[in-house]
């Protein structure tokens, strides 16, 4: 029957076309090579040939090709035959309601009716398939042929039978499943694809100062704030400016869920903490030669080298450098020495005699006549009164 009407097509009929006016049964036209130009009509005979040894395929590709050099839509319906030979009806369905919609000014009735016809005999071969996805700009494919991207405005006319369906788009995984497509029966899929590296959107913000740059796992990504994409996993995430201390943190980015950080910026202090205990509670502590309390002190001073000293009487006076880092804190604890004694000079008197006796020193001299008779006393030899209680 599709060979019959495609003969019939190709055949001439007596017609006259007019630039603007729709075609009646009473006007005569050419046939549709009549109309091709030149070139058009070494495409369509060799469309002719292929399609009447059977080669529909062939048949359609240089179908086309006319219907590409003439943009006359009847050579439409004939591309349309050769894929309802090919058993694809739904693209010819398509071709068909192309040829009415782009055409219908230059199609008779005849043609339009017969066209209507075709489409109406084809319908119960074709199934509607709704594509639904996460992704837009992803290109379907099905059974191998591009079926448009995505999102899609509406269901896509598919042939009754099972399907190979794939969706891809550049750094995504493709998904690929099997369909199967009723007459009468709509089908759906939701597919979600998912990245080839898997990131989130990480976004930092940096208050102050003006300037501050971002790095991320130690790589320059620019003046904040920042906003980008970066893979799972485990990120450390800095902001630096001259002058401050870096603001650092780590975190962990998990697929499809945003980061929001703000990083805070402080000035840098060069100084440390150091703390001062002395055994004395009344001794005096010095830095560097200015007192700066007594038996305890704490407080804050530059990074770099400072002389603390401790002071009391009686006691050996204590000296020691300090070295101080950043934001480094020191303990000390100072035990203050007794001074050592020096001599004790004691006076007492023998009789009419002075004697000076001294811890580390005991001199006396008595001056005793050598002639002097021997002295008997009372109290027993080697004793000597001094006169103390």
């Amino acid at each position: 029957m599709m060979v019959s009407v495609l003969a019939m097509l190709a055949s001439s009929v007596p017609s006259v076309v007019h630039a603007q006016a729709k075609p009646t049964k009473s006007q005569a036209r050419p046939s549709i090579r009549a109309e091709l130009p030149e070139e058009a009509r070494r495409s369509w005979d060799l469309a002719i040939e292929l399609f009447e040894a059977r080669d529909y395929q062939g048949a359609r590709v240089e179908f086309m090709r006319a219907f590409d050099l003439s943009r006359n839509p009847r050579v439409l319906f004939n591309v349309g035959v050769c894929d309802k030979n090919l058993r694809r009806y739904a693209r010819a369905a398509a071709v068909w309601r192309q040829q009415l919609d782009t055409g219908s000014a230059q199609l008779s009735e005849e043609d339009i009716s017969t066209t209507r016809a075709a489409i109406a005999a084809v319908e119960p071969f074709v199934g509607m398939l709704t594509v639904r996805a996460n992704i837009e700009g992803a290109t379907l494919l099905i059974d191998g042929e591009e079926a448009g991207q995505t999102p899609f405005l509406g269901p896509i006319s598919v042939d009754v039978g099972r399907h190979e369906v794939r969706l891809r788009k550049p750094d995504y995984r493709d998904h690929i499943e099997e369909v199967e497509i009723a007459s009468g029966q709509p089908g759906l899929i939701d597919i979600k694809l998912d990245p080839v590296v898997k990131t989130a959107l990480v976004e930092v913000t940096v208050p102050s100062p003006v300037g501050a740059v971002i790095f991320v796992d130690g790589i320059d990504m620019g003046p904040a704030p920042f906003k980008g994409e970066l893979t799972v996993g485990r990120h450390t995430i800095e902001a630096r400016a001259a002058g401050f201390v870096t603001a650092r943190q780590t975190s962990d980015v998990h697929w499809n869920q945003p980061v929001r950080l703000t990083l805070s910026l402080s000035r840098e202090r060069h100084d440390g903490k150091v703390r001062i205990r002395v055994s004395e509670a009344d001794a005096t502590i010095m830095i560097d030669g200015k007192a700066v309390g007594r038996g305890s002190w704490e407080g804050i001073l530059p990074t770099g080298g400072h002389q603390l000293m401790v002071k009391k009487d009686g006691f050996e006076t204590y000296t020691s450098d300090i070295a101080l880092s950043d934001d480094q804190v020191r303990t000390m604890t100072v035990p203050l020495v007794r001074e050592a004694r020096g001599a004790a000079w004691v006076w007492w008197t023998v009789g009419s005699v002075a004697v000076l006796a001294g811890g580390a020193l005991a001199t006396y001299a008595i001056a005793k006549p050598t002639e002097q008779a021997p002295i008997i006393g009372t109290w027993a030899p080697g004793n000597v009164p001094t006169g103390f209680r």
